[in-house]
């Protein structure tokens, strides 16, 4: 089965912080916020919605393609996913951006503070359906990214009578 699965593609940064935030953030001083925390620990780990699912499905004997976009730091992530049994050959690198990445730092309490850089995910509806052999494609997955390039996935689909799952997850409060 051709599988085609659209969605970020990013790092994570998972930091941990031997603290509580509770006890640096005064709601006194909400207006004036400026904190930093001294973290124990930080993992970086491949990440991104599209991979994820791309790699689950290659476990399970697939071998889905990735079209997406990343950035000039994904050299290294692309090796792996193509080790892995993921087509990558529809993944854009973008040289004026990195990947996205997720960086979330958590306190004893599992209390969470977290950012997510766009980068190159930005640039994901400059990809196109109509840009793309589809006569194979069996399925398309739009799974979270780019708010307006998933909008675009699923009209190409229609348009071009390709079945697809649309998963907004993360995004669906972006959505209307």
């Amino acid at each position: 089965m051709t599988i085609v699965i659209t969605g970020s593609i990013a790092y994570d940064y998972i930091m941990t912080f031997p603290g509580r935030f509770s006890e640096h953030i005064l709601p006194e001083k909400l207006n004036v916020l400026s904190v930093s925390f001294l973290v124990d620990s930080m993992q970086r780990r491949r990440g991104g919605c599209a991979p994820n699912i791309a790699y689950s499905l290659a476990l399970l004997g697939e071998r889905p393609r990735i079209m997406g976009t990343a950035g000039q730091d994904f050299a290294e992530y692309r090796g792996w996913l193509d080790s892995q049994g993921v087509d990558t050959s529809g993944i854009v690198e973008i040289p004026d951006k990195f990947t996205s990445s997720f960086f979330v730092n958590t306190d004893l309490d599992n209390n969470q503070i977290a950012s997510f850089y766009t980068g190159a995910m930005s640039r994901a509806a400059d990809l196109s359906f109509f840009d793309v052999d589809c006569e194979e494609i069996e399925l398309v997955i739009i799974s979270p990214n780019d708010p307006a390039a998933m909008a675009q996935y699923a009209e190409q689909c229609k348009e071009l009578a390709i079945p697809y799952l649309y998963d907004p997850s993360q995004q669906i409060i972006r959505l209307d």
